[in-house]
């Protein structure tokens, strides 16, 4: 198997802080290193706007051809969505150095990602069309290539189309397609949905932002063993169990099964694109119809705040924002002196939500828990 040797590149304006593009990197570098990647060089470069033709400018553009070919790169990731042109172009530039080399952008990178994760025939259905759309769309942007030649000759009438307007035509048919395939997927989740309400069954279900302690969570509530690992996006599939009233720890028998059925999904992450999240809404019909949303947010982030605002904008756009919601701060465990200071001004801030503090590692909270959602039900 090929080592990935990758390049990440940030755009930023002037304003901004090396030192806060390098914290926004790092998100990135978990991304690549979850694909299983190193990256080996970083670039940031101050613009007032990304460069029209290669996204990075012409001198750029050069210093990168060097690090390609000194350092065997055979990725380049850049942490933005990138126009098609931009892509085409750095790509042309790097061929001469690496003829195998790849240019993405971060929704490349977290496609790939999701490629790799995918178990369920749903999940890959969802991850096909997005790919679909995202490629559709690029494909629309790519007019003046060589994409854009005709593709007419000796024995077709008229001057032909153009290759674009051929792919164009192919993916829209072959998204329909694949959607077809999944509204008969996702008719089945919501007939399941329908008889779980008409059993008198409620649901809760586990959001936050990706790598937050989720499933582990989900883990410790429903006494299930789903994979678990300190990597992005390692959940694609909701997932379903039964709340466990009471789970001693280290108990082999769990007892005190609730009439209650806890979901995990898929995990949230920054700059995600509507049309992405809507590629994934039949996985998210768990939490679309859930009584009670748990939101569970890493406590040790520093980006806590930034992360909860992230998953509050996504809770919108799915139009669950109004939904019966309780603020679950995991990961108390990493906390040291900071702890009684930052816990009281979150509990204050947080207020609405019903803050609980936890540590999934420890067991600490998690009675506490429990009895909340008990008391909620």
């Amino acid at each position: 198997m090929i080592e990935l040797r990758v390049v990440l590149i940030d755009v930023i304006p002037f304003y901004r802080h090396v030192s806060d593009a390098l914290k926004d990197l790092d998100e990135l570098q978990l991304l690549v290193k979850t694909y299983g990647g190193i990256d080996i060089v970083r670039i940031i470069q101050h613009r007032t706007a990304p460069d029209k033709a290669t996204f990075i400018g012409s001198g750029k553009v050069q210093e990168l051809v060097q690090i390609v070919k000194k350092e065997h790169i055979n990725h380049i990731i850049i942490n933005s969505i990138v126009q098609p042109t931009q892509l085409f172009n750095l790509t042309q530039a790097l061929l001469s150095v690496n003829p195998y080399i790849q240019v993405w952008d971060r929704i490349d990178l977290i496609l790939n990602i999701f490629d790799k994760h995918a178990q369920s025939a749903e999940a890959k259905l969802q991850i096909e069309i997005a790919r679909m759309r995202h490629m559709k769309f690029r494909i629309y942007g790519l007019g003046g290539t060589l994409l854009s030649r005709q593709a007419g000759g000796i024995g077709t009438r008229g001057i032909g189309e153009t290759n674009i307007e051929r792919m164009r035509r192919h993916f829209k048919k072959q998204i329909k397609k694949k959607e077809e395939e999944l509204e008969k997927l996702t008719a089945q989740r919501q007939r399941q949905l329908i008889r779980r309400k008409e059993n008198g069954i409620k649901t809760i279900s586990i959001i936050g932002y990706t790598n937050a302690g989720k499933t582990s969570l989900f883990n410790l509530l429903t006494g299930k063993k789903n994979e678990v690992k300190d990597a992005l996006f390692v959940t694609l599939d909701s997932s379903v169990g039964s709340l466990i009233k009471n789970n001693p720890q280290g108990s082999k028998n769990p007892e005190g099964l609730v009439n209650v059925v806890v979901s995990d999904t898929i995990g949230f992450i920054q700059n995600l694109p509507p049309s992405l999240i809507d590629s994934f809404k039949s996985t998210l019909l768990e939490s679309i119809g859930a009584e009670i949303i748990l939101h569970i947010i890493d406590v040790s982030d520093q980006k806590v705040e930034e992360k909860i605002k992230t998953v509050e904008e996504i809770t919108n756009q799915l139009g669950i924002a109004t939904k019966k919601q309780i603020f679950v701060f995991n990961k108390i465990d990493k906390l040291n002196n900071e702890m009684p200071g930052l816990i009281n001004r979150l509990r204050e801030k947080y207020s609405n939500f019903l803050p609980q503090f936890i540590s999934v590692k420890t067991s600490q909270g998690i009675g506490g828990l429990k009895e909340s959602l008990l008391k909620m039900i």
